[in-house]
């Protein structure tokens, strides 16, 4: 609960923010501001006066606004401008792309104070999803239709050990950085079958191979069937086991087992079911030395079905890494094109229910709450980077819309008709109304689906294709 409550305070933060930076500039500007609602829409439920402006919390449960009449009225979607405001002359065309430009602004500089306080106190994130290394190449893997199929990166010929350096020719820095660059991918080939090209490194040879990737998952994302590399570092013995009677230690980092080297966790367990109860040889680094062991699992039943096990808890690694801020707002920003960018190219897989609104946005920071606070700040970089991108798109209601317009009347050199105004405000705003409900309804699906497969909360903050709705 109390991870719930940090995620709708440190959303809402971000949405403030936003209006308080049109709220500044429009009152430098000496524009008249009647009203900020602090959140919601509509008419408000409270409110206070203050130094000639209404504060107030609306009854639309949906972002917050800062009423500009000279900027834009947008009438009953910010409730019935008050008496004296109305009729007021009109703002000036640098004003007005200065105010509809500070709440995008007012995102980017709190990002900037997120990513500072990052940068200094730095993010544990899991080694193994900090490196480019093969860990895991299914065999077969289970599509979103529920038909199982070989694996499409076993298929190609990628191998446990190699190292990813190119995904679609673009460079990857991490293991996430393969997972989203495959996931937004919109490659084809000359059948017009989706493809994603792997340049990878082997024994010092670079090769490049193209795998025919799969639709997995509810949400039916592509997948190549590749894993991280993962470390065999012991964090616990368990009394009476295997490993206590071979000598294992905590800290123990196990890199083969009968002379072949290990890359995973699963390779080790898989070794011990297909040898059964025959004693095994493992290669040890104790203390930066090599050692060695042998070891006989024990079986056991568990819910059911028997295992051979050795009786060891393995140790999740991570590394603290210290970003500039300037690099998290950088990555952010290109998440976001890529992302755009898929959705709008119709080879893509993405889709508009791929986005996510405030509840799945709140879901998310929830998850990465738990871990800590340095965390959901990192994630809360790019959840203001994408408001302050998705609001300056030129659709009416949003902060680019107003820029398109007064750019538009500038241009036209006369101001643009105010019923053409009103009736593109009202139609995307009840397109926008459709997309909140319709995101909306996708993050409950997310989340429910989520808890019912009891997956594990975030580490770090994950990129993701899931892009936040706008905020206004």
């Amino acid at each position: 609960m109390l991870q719930l409550l940090l995620a709708i305070g440190l959303v809402t933060l971000s949405i403030f923010v936003h209006e308080l930076g049109h709220f500044l500039v429009a009152r430098w500007r000496g524009m008249v501001v009647p009203r900020f609602s602090i959140f919601g829409l509509g008419k408000p439920i409270f409110s206070w006066h203050w130094r000639g402006v209404e504060y107030c919390v609306c009854w639309l449960p949906i972002g917050a606004y800062v009423m500009v009449p000279q900027l834009s009225d947008l009438g009953d979607f910010e409730g019935e401008v008050p008496e004296g405001t109305k009729n007021l002359p009109p703002a000036g065309y640098v004003s007005k792309v200065l105010v509809a430009g500070a709440g995008p602004a007012a995102n980017i500089l709190f990002a900037l104070l997120l990513g500072c306080i990052v940068w200094v106190a730095g993010v544990r994130v899991p080694a193994e999803f900090n490196r480019t290394d093969i860990g895991e190449v299914s065999r077969e893997m289970r599509t979103s239709d529920g038909k199982t199929v070989p694996g499409p990166a076993a298929l190609a010929g990628l191998q446990a050990g190699d190292v990813v350096l190119k995904v679609d020719d673009k460079p990857v820095a991490s293991y996430q950085d393969i997972f989203t660059t495959i996931v937004l991918g919109a490659e084809t080939n000359a059948n017009g079958q989706r493809v994603t090209r792997i340049t990878f490194s082997r024994e010092g040879a670079t090769r490049t191979v193209e795998v025919i990737p799969a639709l997995v998952g509810p949400e039916g994302l592509r997948s190549i069937g590749i894993g991280p590399r993962t470390n065999l570092v012991v964090d616990k013995v368990s009394p009476n086991s295997a490993a206590e009677a071979a000598g294992l230690l905590v800290g123990d980092r196990i890199v083969s087992v009968d002379g072949r080297p290990l890359v995973r966790r699963e390779e080790l367990r898989e070794h011990f079911q297909r040898k059964n109860a025959v004693p095994s040889h493992l290669a040890i680094i104790r203390s930066g030395a090599q050692t060695s062991a042998t070891i006989q699992p024990v079986k056991q039943t568990i819910e059911g079905q028997s295992l051979f096990l050795i009786g060891v808890t393995w140790r999740i690694e991570t590394e603290v890494v210290h970003p500039t801020p300037f690099a998290q707002i950088g990555e952010a920003i290109h998440q976001v094109y890529q992302t755009l960018s898929s959705l709008v190219n119709r080879k893509s897989d993405i889709g508009v229910r791929h986005m996510s609104g405030i509840v799945g946005i709140v879901d998310n920071l929830q998850q990465v709450a738990t871990v800590g606070l340095v965390p959901a700040f990192a994630f809360l970089i790019a959840i203001n980077v994408s408001l302050a991108i998705f609001n300056l798109l030129p659709i009416p209601v949003l902060d680019g819309g107003h820029i398109f317009f007064a750019t538009l009347a500038k241009l036209r050199g006369r101001p643009l008709k105010p019923a053409f105004m009103q009736n593109a405000v009202a139609a995307c705003f009840f397109m926008l109304i459709g997309l909140i409900v319709y995101v909306t309804y996708n993050d409950i699906r997310r989340a429910i689906q989520s808890r019912s497969d009891e997956r594990p909360a975030a580490v770090a903050p994950a990129k993701s294709p899931e892009q936040p709705a706008p905020a206004k």
